[in-house]
Formats: structure tokens, sequence, C-alpha cells
């Protein structure tokens, strides 16, 4: 029997905490039989679904009511799929360690690559990860281990592709797009709905859950840091009104890469090494910087402070060992570079910060 092509959609991105979306969502929990009004009452609405249900019913959703609504529906679709297969879910904490597994990697390919490291450490109940890459393009893969492929399973497929785009794009500082979507369910809820937990052109009914993006994504470097990290993980993957990957300035993403190279104690990237990396020219990547009032000299150079900054605060380092992570000869030379940044020597300023008054 021909099977009918896989039918592409593409809907903007959400602007709103979306009632309908939630609707969908409590309605597929009750019908695995979870408590949807429980979860209603959670988010300070305690009428329950059926009111929900009705068409009358309109009242705007929070953003964090909507949150409170997708996390907790989600984690019911997948206890109800565990329990099929006799296994616990994978939890929120440790979707959050793999996010702190992934945060010091140097590129998203690494960081990919230890998502996947990790997810294999959980003994199936977590996807198999893999990415490839076929020209200038690159197939990322997340393969479930899902015994009945149902409208539970394929709702939280589809919340996990989400989620791996969201993430590899905010790791990046920037949206990777464009992006198109394979899964291997046929299209078990509404249109709407689908399309506003993946807003992007989706291909149903295929034999994998895939994201296609351009390859050249791989190489650019981590530009967030563990403060940020730990910021958003307050509410992501269920904040959907937000999108977490907003792009960064370009001065400060190659900040963030400078930082990154000295905390790894690799090597400063060159100009042309981040050109590379950003998929733009040298002379493109030196004008964006000036346009923004910053050069490559200064990044390096501000980054190098703020590193010696912190090292001088730990008094078991020498300043010779100092300079040797902060990229100086010696400590001599180091010591000029210190005062030229900040008017005082390493030593008077160490002397500063162990008595303040």
């Amino acid at each position: 029997m021909v099977q009918p092509m896989p039918k592409p959609i593409s809907m903007p991105t959400p602007r709103r905490p979306s009632s309908k979306v939630a609707r969908e969502l409590l309605q597929k929990v009750r019908d695995v039989g979870g408590d949807a009004d429980a979860i209603l009452r959670h988010a300070g609405l305690p009428s329950g679904l059926d009111a929900m249900l009705r068409s009358a019913w309109a009242a705007p959703l929070s953003p964090d009511q909507f949150t409170l609504i997708y996390r907790e529906c989600v984690a019911a679709l997948e206890e109800h799929d565990s329990r099929r297969q006799g296994r616990p879910p994978m939890t929120k904490s440790e979707v959050d360690m793999l996010c702190y597994c992934v945060i010091n990697c140097a590129t998203l390919a690494e960081a990919i690559a230890r998502a996947a490291a990790f997810c294999a450490m959980l003994d199936g109940r977590a996807a198999e990860l893999s990415i490839v890459t076929m020209g200038a393009q690159a197939e990322f893969r997340m393969h479930t281990f899902r015994r009945k492929r149902d409208t539970a399973a394929f709702l939280t497929d589809l919340t996990g592709l989400s989620t791996y785009h969201r993430l590899f794009s905010w790791l990046i500082g920037e949206d990777i797009e464009p992006l198109s979507v394979e899964v291997c369910y046929p299209l078990l809820i509404e249109e709407e709905v689908a399309a506003r937990l993946m807003p992007h052109p989706i291909a149903y009914a295929r034999a994998d859950n895939l994201l296609h993006f351009p390859a050249r994504y791989l190489d650019q470097p981590i530009v967030r840091s563990y403060a940020e990290l730990v910021d958003l993980l307050k509410t992501f993957p269920f904040d959907l009104e937000t999108i977490p990957s907003k792009r960064m300035s370009m001065a400060k993403r190659v900040r963030a890469t400078l930082g990154g190279a000295l905390a790894r104690r690799t090597p400063l990237p060159t100009l042309d090494t981040l050109a590379r990396q950003f998929s733009i020219s040298g002379a493109t990547l030196k004008r964006r910087l000036a346009d923004e009032g910053a050069s490559m000299q200064q990044l390096k150079e501000r980054c190098r402070h703020d590193l010696a900054i912190d090292l001088l605060a730990d008094e078991s380092l020498s300043f010779g060992d100092i300079a040797q992570r902060v990229g100086f000869s010696d400590a001599t030379t180091f010591s000029r570079g210190f005062k030229a940044w900040t008017g005082i020597s390493p030593s008077a300023y160490r002397q500063a910060m162990a008595s303040p008054e």
C-alpha cells in the first residue's frame, strides 16, 4: 500500500500563553488516567478541566500558569508511557544535569556529543542521540524506545525535539535556522497545537525523530555561562512563550568565547578563527565589533583582566601562576599589564582585597 506523503506544517512562534495548547495537553492527561484537575489546581485554576473545555471558557493564562501546566502534563504523559515500558521516566533533574554537563563545552558539536554520552548512561530512560553531517546539512537524531507510538508518546517526543533545538540555539546565542523537523508519528493532535510546541516545518510518519539544520552551526562556540544556565533552568524547557536563544551581540559572543578559552587553558582564538566559527569573514567580524563599539584586542584584554581579578582572590596562586593563566610570559610582564588595566599592581590589589577597610 502506498503511504501518503508526510504533511509539512509551519506556524509562527507563539507570542503569549496558549489556552488551546493547555486544554489539549490536559485532555490527553485525562485520557491516560491522569488527574488534570489537580494540575489546574496547582496552577491556581480551581474550576477544573470541564470548565476549561467549555467553549465559553476564555480566561487568559499567565506565563507561570502555562509553564506549570505544560511541565506537569508532560511529566504525567511521560510517566504513563514509562509505566507501560516498565522503567522510570527521565526526570527534570536529569534534564538539568544534562544541561550542566554541556555548559563548559567548546563548540556545539562537542555539546551534542556530550549530551549523547550522558543520555547513553541512563539505560534507555533517555533517547539515543546522534549527529551526522551530509555536505552542508546536519542531521540530529533523537531515537526513543517506545513500545507504543500514541498521542502520549508523540507529545513527549515532540517536547524532546523542541527542548534540544532550544537548548542548542541558546548555547550558541542565536536561533538555529532554517530548521526542519521529522517525527515518527502521524499527526495525532491539532496542527495548531503541534506548531506551538514546535514552530518549524514538521514532516509526519517518518522513520525517526530528526532535526535538520545547516552544519555550519556545529563549529560555533558555546557562549553561555554557568550563571546564565542556572537562571535558564528555572523554567526551561517548559516556558515556550520565551525564546531563550535570543540573539546575543557579537561583542558578547566573542567575549564569551575568549573567556571560555582562557578558562579551559587553551590558546585564545584569533579573529580569523572566530570568524570561521561564526561563518562570516574576518572583515565582517571586525566591522560588526566596531559597530558595537568594541574590538578584538579590547575584548581579549577585558577577558584577561576579568580572569586575573578572579585568580588574585586565590592567595595560593603566585603571580607567576596567574601570569601563565592569563597569557603573560612572566610575573613582571603581568604586573605591568595589570597596572595598565587597573592603575595598581597585583600585589597592591590583593592586599586591598584582603583588608577592604
